[in-house]
Parts: structure tokens; C-alpha cells; sequence
């Protein structure tokens, strides 16, 4: 099966990163929006513009390569396959264009944001336990002083960051496979 890195689907995307440089988000943090479109609870009509933001409307080259990208990254999850992301899982490392774990997990609380109400709305509790190492490494809620608190943890939050294929298999079955066992069930037996 061929993955994201897929080049005829990478191109148009790629271009558009370029063409409009800071006002897009990078391929990291798009490939972490495509992952929270796959995993999720579906995907809201537009989702695609956030690539950019206020810049512009996407094309529908754009649009169609990410609809696709999307379609294999579900297809890859729904195989039991493990998702390679395009950057280190190292959650303290930076890179000031988004190329970085903190710029994936930004990318996919993006996308979790964008239906919030959608992810939570089976099992709060347990969606928010699901969805705690993302909002962490994305700083997105950095003025928690218990988010913050648990940063300091740097072997946790190393943890964390290991985990997250593996957490996006869950979230994935989460949503797409509500009543099939969790491992906990499993290991009780």
C-alpha cells in the first residue's frame, strides 16, 4: 500500500506550502490534521481550509490530494498498520517551521478542534484520556498549571510521545469500532 509520502499526491500540497509559506501549515502539522480526519469521528464539510488558514480558499487539486491522503491514512488504521509520522517522537525537540512532534500534535488538535463536541461525545472521560498526550506536545493549552506540571515529567511525557501511533490505532477503533473490546477487557480474562 502506498503511504502519505506518496509523491503525485505529496506534489500539489507541497506547492501549496510554498506558494504561501508561513500563512500554511507545514506538511508536518498537515499530516497531523490528515491523521485527526482518519482517526476521528469523521470529517466536518471544509475541513480542508485550515491548511491555510485565512489565506485563501484551497484548490481542488489541493482538496482532492488531501481527501486521498486522508482515504489511505484511514485505510492504513483500519488495517491494524501503524502510522509513520514525518517527524522524531521526540516531544522537547523544536523546529521553527512546525517540522517537529509539538507541530504534528498542533496539526491534529487542529483537527480534533474543529469538532470537538464529535470527539468527546461517546465517552468524554475516555476521549480525553486518549487525546491528553496530543493536547500536551501541541501546547495548545499552556497556561494549564497541571499541563504544565506534567511537562516537567520528562519521562512521562517521553512516554507519551512513543505511544502516539499506537494511540491513534485506538482513537481510530474508538470511533470506528465502538463496541470491539479494549485490551484492558482483554486482560482481565
Amino acid at each position: 500500500m502506498e503511504h502519505t509520502d506518496n509523491p503525485g499526491l505529496r506534489a500539489p500540497i507541497d506547492a501549496l506550502i510554498k506558494r504561501h509559506g508561513e500563512d500554511a501549515m507545514s506538511w508536518t502539522e498537515i499530516h497531523g490534521l490528515l491523521c485527526a480526519m482518519a482517526a476521528g469521528p469523521g470529517r466536518p464539510e471544509g475541513w480542508h481550509q485550515v491548511v491555510l488558514a485565512e489565506a485563501g480558499p484551497v484548490d481542488s487539486g489541493v482538496v482532492a490530494a488531501l481527501d486521498a491522503l486522508q482515504q489511505r491514512l484511514a485505510a492504513q488504521l483500519g488495517a491494524g498498520e501503524r502510522i509513520q509520522l514525518p517527524c522524531r517522537l521526540d516531544p522537547y525537540a523544536e523546529d521553527d517551521q512546525g517540522d517537529d512532534l509539538g507541530g504534528w500534535c498542533a496539526g491534529f488538535m487542529t483537527g480534533v478542534l474543529l469538532q470537538e463536541d464529535a470527539w468527546y461525545a461517546p465517552d468524554e472521560a475516555r476521549a480525553a484520556n486518549l487525546l491528553l498526550p496530543f493536547l500536551l506536545i501541541s501546547g495548545f493549552d499552556d497556561e494549564d498549571p497541571e499541563l504544565d506540571a506534567l511537562w516537567q515529567d520528562t519521562k512521562v511525557v517521553r512516554g507519551m510521545a512513543m505511544a502516539l501511533p499506537e494511540l491513534l490505532e485506538e482513537l481510530f477503533l474508538f470511533f470506528n469500532a465502538p463496541d470491539a473490546p479494549d485490551a484492558s477487557e482483554d486482560e482481565e480474562d
